[in-house]
Parts: C-alpha cells; structure tokens; sequence
C-alpha cells in the first residue's frame, strides 16, 4: 500500500510579485513572499526596482488606513 500525503500549509498569493507561495510573512493583513522580503531587505534607493516595492509598501499602508477607518483629523 502506497499513501500520497499532501501538504497541509496553504500556498498564498503574495502582494507584491503575485506569485503563490507557502514561505512567507504578512504585514497588516497582506501576505509577502520570502523571495520580495529578500528584496525588500536587500533594496537600495538607487535600484531601479525601488519606486516599484515603494509603491507597494505605500499601497499597504494605505490599505491598512482605510481598513481601520483611520481619518486625518487635522
């Protein structure tokens, strides 16, 4: 008899590069991979990449804002 054991940790679909992944981290509420928090970690303001991850961590950001209803009461 042969048994076939699938993998009970679930694959997720990160939010910056939007690949599935099982490795990972969230950051209020949206799932990184291994690999983009590698290169979160690794980034440089002068890469050419930089403005693109930016973006991301501000959409994340933002995102957390509105979830929670956060107002500038200024």
């Amino acid at each position: 008899m042969v048994l076939h054991m699938e993998s009970i940790a679930t694959k997720r679909k990160c939010f910056i590069c939007e690949q599935e992944s099982q490795d990972g981290i969230e950051v209020l509420g949206k799932f990184l991979c291994t690999e983009c928090q590698h290169k979160l970690i690794n980034l440089s303001p002068l890469d050419e990449a930089y403005d693109f991850y930016r973006r991301k961590m501000i959409d994340i950001w933002e995102g957390y804002m509105k979830d929670i209803k956060y107002e500038n009461r200024m």
